[in-house]
């Protein structure tokens, strides 16, 4: 069983939450588990752990498939995780959410097209600018003021817009990993596949997609 378990985090990831500070330790979460992951090292520091009964405040529906997950750096002890149509805000100094979550994405990031309000497959931060973000939703995304919950650019397509990415990627990716020291660098995850992007050239860099397994080790 434990096995399986590790082995559909190489077919499928659902959303990795980084450690304050742009630390590198992240975690990286799939079905109703979750694994610890050193970026900087490259591997897992545990095995599969269940997110019930250790990420604490959750309500019981993100105890299984958090759709994405994103650290605020302009406030580095914030992250947010989403699921359908809610979220829950994470407070990374005390290790569990914050009172008052579930609420819905419509309450909470008001300015976001409808569409994107029913649930967002994946999140990426600004590589230069603490507040903004980009939402990836189906084969759309958006950039985001997080700070001041403002629309900045979108809906627009990823096709085109992000440029070099493998077809595949042009609909509903799975989740984003920071680059552990360079945060012109972040991984888009597809199925069983990743890319590494370059948001300040954005381009996806030369030689991807590559395969999970075998590039990520993501258990101890």
């Amino acid at each position: 069983m434990a096995t399986d378990v590790q082995d559909s985090f190489y077919r499928r990831i659902d959303a990795v939450l980084r450690s304050r500070d742009d630390g590198n330790i992240a975690w990286v979460l799939k079905d109703a588990n979750y694994t610890r992951y050193d970026l900087n090292a490259d591997k897992g520091l545990t095995g599969a752990k269940p997110i019930e009964g250790n990420w604490s405040g959750l309500p019981d529906s993100f105890n299984r498939r958090i759709d994405a997950a994103l650290n605020r750096r302009d406030q580095p002890t914030v992250a947010y995780l989403f699921k359908d149509d809610q979220y829950v805000r994470w407070n990374l100094e005390t290790d569990k959410a914050d009172a008052g979550y579930p609420k819905t994405i419509a309450e909470g990031w008001s300015a976001l097209p409808a569409h994107f309000q029913l649930g967002i497959d994946a999140a990426v931060n600004h590589q230069d600018n603490s507040k903004i973000a980009w939402f990836f939703k189906d084969d759309q995304y958006v950039r985001y003021d997080v700070a001041d919950n403002k629309l900045l650019a979108g809906p627009k397509s990823i096709a085109g817009n992000w440029s070099g990415l493998p077809d595949s990627f042009n609909r509903r990716i799975d989740a984003a990993v920071p680059h552990a020291t360079n945060r012109n660098k972040v991984y888009l995850f597809k199925d069983d596949q990743y890319v590494r992007y370059d948001l300040a050239a954005d381009r996806t860099d030369s030689g991807y997609p590559l395969p999970t397994r075998g590039n990520w080790s993501f258990f101890q």
